[in-house]
């Protein structure tokens, strides 16, 4: 329901993900939520925002999700420099995207403790907002609100997407990522996992569930399915995106190859439902947002892309679609 322009405040802090939009979206606690019903209004220090633009396209294999792991590996987060900063997304790399993939860039602005994300609208916004909601697309257009020409930044980072490498984030913090073809001589070992869990506001969109279905399909034409000992879980961000996957025939795609549905919910990115770890000697490999100790249950949780829980649900190990 939210449009170019707007201030967009929710009691959840990935309300950032209207980022995408165009908007300056951003959580709030429940307090604030209860004064702004009644006043309209919200109380808020304008942050310092960091700049980062993207250049080049995406490698085949590699997605939003990468991308941000990447930059949250970055020694501006690392070092605690984006706390409370807001991050603006820009370039021709951006305008390369679907609004879905956009999406996971925003969302995942305050995992290191960011304030909130946000990208210019444009026709790619237009053109959703009229096929979703039946707007006008000049009245749409009429709200975008554009970068000023000379404006100051607390920092601006240039990002080649086409240098980017499928990522993985290790347990305890979504700043602990690490290129995927470098995780066993990271951890010492090849990481065996037995949760394998697609969902959560992050993981759980159209764009993802091609992911998922991309890989699954991959996996079933080669007589594979998901390994004796790992649970695949898919949740639906919705029952939009549900109707979606049904039409796309992914259900299908899904059930033969041995995933669990999961109907729409923030689910185990929560520590809400199936895809909850239930020992400290599991280990989970997720399309969310965020792995902080204790947040989907006492397990180890890798964050990845899609493309990779998918093919780590076939293999039983965090591996590369490549390794079908």
């Amino acid at each position: 329901i939210a449009l170019p322009g707007q201030l967009v405040i929710g009691t959840d802090s990935h309300t950032c993900m209207a980022g995408a939009l165009g908007c300056f979206a951003f959580g709030v606690g429940s307090t604030d939520m209860a004064n702004a019903w009644l006043t309209r209004d919200v109380r808020v220090t304008v942050p310092e925002t960091a700049r980062f633009v993207l250049t080049g396209k995406l490698s085949p294999g590699v997605c939003a999700k990468d991308v941000m792991l990447h930059i949250l590996s970055q020694e501006f987060f690392k070092s605690g420099a984006g706390i409370g900063k807001v991050l603006e997304f820009a370039g021709d790399g951006v305008r390369g995207l679907s609004l879905d993939e956009r999406a996971t860039l925003t969302n995942m602005a305050v995992e290191a403790g960011g304030f909130t994300g946000i990208i210019e609208a444009d026709e790619v916004v237009v053109d959703y907002l009229v096929a979703q909601r039946g707007l006008s697309a000049e009245d749409v257009r009429a709200r975008i609100v554009r970068a000023d020409e000379g404006a100051s930044y607390l920092a601006t980072f240039e990002v080649d997407l086409s240098a980017i490498r499928p990522m993985v984030a290790t347990p305890g913090d979504p700043r602990n990522g690490v290129p995927l073809e470098a995780l066993e001589q990271v951890e010492g070992r090849e990481v065996a996992i037995q949760i394998a869990y697609g969902g959560s506001c992050t993981g759980g969109k159209k764009a993802d569930m091609d992911m998922y279905a991309e890989v699954l399909k991959a996996a079933l034409a080669k007589g594979k399915r998901v390994k004796d000992g790992v649970h695949l879980y898919i949740q639906f961000g919705s029952q939009d995106i549900r109707r979606y996957a049904e039409q796309k025939g992914y259900l299908t795609i899904f059930a033969d190859a041995g995933a669990e549905l999961v109907d729409p919910s923030c689910g185990a990115c929560i520590k809400a439902g199936p895809g909850v770890s239930d020992s400290p000697e599991q280990v989970t490999v997720s399309a969310i947002n965020r792995n902080f100790p204790g947040r989907s249950g006492p397990g180890k949780v890798y964050l990845a892309s899609p493309l990779v829980v998918a093919a780590s649900a076939v293999l039983g190990k965090i591996a590369s679609p490549d390794d079908l």
